[in-house]
């Protein structure tokens, strides 16, 4: 299945047994859907995925609108794509019929609505343990611990003017703070908002080499901050202000 323009609602995936791929298309490399995964996909997100390997790959979706900008955001689903690991697939399945039952056959929006926000409150619930669970091992990779990062780095690039809070972040992820920031610090090393400043600064940089038009002042509000701070920081960063690193291309 290949959307070019994205799908018109946000998407929820759920891989019970099988393998499938996802990518965003444009990417080359595609990303393996394992069993009991969740896949996230953003309205208007293009992409496109494919059945991987000889077992059939069974999969039950749910997709939903939002009447008010925001509000599946603060559960987690924003601009990105995502996977989480899952464990009990029998309770979400179950969730997951009542939705569909209550969207056609029994039709009642009320109690369809009712039954999507325990599937959401479900996964919440499951992410949540697994975390903890993992956290107290404290040693394995875990590949949704990736995906969690990876939606966070995305939310941040795809961001870069607004003044963003590590609560934001979190919100966006569906994770503490304190837990986010050190899944950060274990992948990449460095802070969520350190990283932040950093591909602020790159993209800056980059503006400035490939812009020669380009003034200083235009640099730091594409990239969402004060001139005199921004130039204090890119010092920091490349040695010499931004109108000196603009004449040296």
């Amino acid at each position: 299945m290949t959307r070019l323009k994205g799908f018109s609602a946000k998407q929820l995936f759920l891989t019970f047994s099988g393998t499938g791929a996802f990518r965003p298309l444009g990417q080359e490399n595609w990303d393996i859907i394992a069993p009991h995964t969740l896949l996230y996909i953003p309205a208007g997100f293009p992409h496109e995925y494919v059945p991987q390997g000889q077992e059939p790959w069974y999969i039950g979706f749910v997709t939903f609108v939002e009447k008010r900008d925001g509000l599946a955001e603060n559960w987690g689903f924003g601009e990105s794509p995502f996977q989480l690991e899952l464990r009990d697939m029998d309770r979400l399945y179950g969730l997951l019929e009542q939705i569909w039952v209550r969207s056609g056959p029994m039709y009642d929006v009320w109690e369809a609505t009712g039954h999507f926000f325990s599937f959401c409150i479900e996964i919440k619930k499951q992410t949540a343990a697994e975390d903890l669970t993992h956290s107290r091992q404290a040693e394995g990779p875990v590949r949704y611990r990736d995906s969690v990062v990876d939606s966070a780095v995305r939310f941040l690039q795809d961001h870069l003017q607004r003044s963003l809070s590590m609560e934001e972040l979190a919100s966006h992820v569906g994770y503490s703070p304190k837990r986010l920031n050190r899944l950060f610090q274990k992948a990449l090393g460095t802070t969520p908002m350190q990283y932040l400043q950093r591909i602020r600064l790159s993209t800056a940089a980059r503006l400035l080499e490939e812009h020669p038009s380009m003034t200083v002042r235009q640099a730091a509000a594409h990239i969402g901050m004060e001139p005199v701070y921004f130039t204090r920081l890119f010092r920091r960063a490349y040695g010499v202000v931004p109108s000196e690193y603009k004449k040296s291309f």
